[in-house]
């Protein structure tokens, strides 16, 4: 999880706001009224969202990336859980083991959810229609790990 959440925040700071931005900013040079100044701003903002997954045509990802997103944010309180019931009596501790197996069960339930999003996540990468998804894509297959599996296979 760790993976995927680094390289889409890399993504998004290096691929996306960045670029967008040094675009914006030679418009904005070039600009000679303010109304060029407005389009030029708006043609950033368009990018932006284009390339972060967040246009009209990329609405069937963005529900896959926030399905990933739910996963993630599901493992973390799930580990919560496990960390306030560590410690107490014996108990407690009866409690706790029972608590803990079901937090294991969960918690390979969860990753398996997690695996099975990111891998459908991935395989719909390559049928976005910004080529700046390749960068994406790229990182987050770099040892060609999904690559192995046919389309549609995950």
């Amino acid at each position: 999880m760790n993976h995927f959440v680094r390289n889409f925040q890399d993504y998004i700071m290096f691929e996306v706001l960045e670029i967008s931005w040094a675009c914006f900013l030679e418009e904005m040079d070039a600009s000679k009224d303010l109304d060029d100044l407005l389009a030029a701003h708006e043609k950033y903002l368009s990018s932006i969202a284009l390339k972060s997954l967040l246009g009209e045509r990329s609405q069937g990802i963005f529900k896959t990336l926030f399905l990933l997103g739910k996963s993630k944010f599901k493992k973390s309180e799930r580990l919560k859980l496990g960390s306030q019931v560590h410690g107490g009596g014996k108990a407690l501790m009866q409690i706790a083991g029972d608590v803990l197996r079901k937090m294991e069960e969960d918690l390979d339930s969860i990753s398996k959810e997690y695996s099975s999003s990111l891998k459908v996540f991935i395989s719909q990468l390559p049928l976005q229609h910004h080529v700046d998804l390749k960068f994406l894509l790229f990182r987050l297959n770099f040892t060609e790990y999904y690559s192995r599996f046919p389309p549609g296979k995950y």
